[in-house]
């Protein structure tokens, strides 16, 4: 019986210690860092006049090149079942860009969908194209925070 026991105590100490030689192999630097995208827009949109929104990809300190998706999506406030999906062009040193033309002034958001090395990250930023009064802008904004914490009630 005692053989037994430490027959299974043996294989089951291999068992852990091979499990945690494959884990400290996935946890390289490269496998263990988020990717991270931060959306880069002009300090100012302006209405009918072509911009370049562009979103920086990185990994660490390492700029991502290898991003299997990058897509941007764009909706006027109050409209998020309008949005559009654009898909990014790469330009290198992790930039990934869209170019766009803006019809209407009024608060906008921007959420990038980046796919890259197994990991998703999905950032979002609101801007203003052209001119936008103050009672607009807080407008545009009161609907998204009712929806949210509609939302947030209808799940419990």
């Amino acid at each position: 019986m005692n053989r037994i026991l430490a027959a299974l105590f043996l294989i089951a100490g291999l068992m852990l210690a091979s499990a945690c030689t494959m884990d400290s192999g996935d946890n390289s630097a490269e496998g263990s860092l988020m990717v991270n995208a931060d959306i880069r827009l002009p300090s100012e949109i302006s209405k009918n006049k072509e911009e370049t929104l562009s979103v920086a990809v990185t990994q660490g300190e390492d700029a991502v090149d290898d991003a299997s998706g990058v897509e941007f999506e764009i909706w006027k406030a109050e409209s998020k079942e309008d949005s559009e999906m654009i898909k990014a062009v790469h330009k290198g040193k992790g930039i990934y860009e869209i170019k766009k033309t803006f019809s209407e002034d009024g608060i906008y958001f921007v959420q990038t969908h980046v796919t890259a090395r197994d990991m998703h990250v999905m950032p979002k930023k609101e801007f203003t194209v052209g001119e936008v009064s103050k009672e607009k802008a807080e407008k545009a904004k009161e609907p998204e925070e009712t929806k949210n914490a509609e939302e947030d009630h209808s799940h419990h």
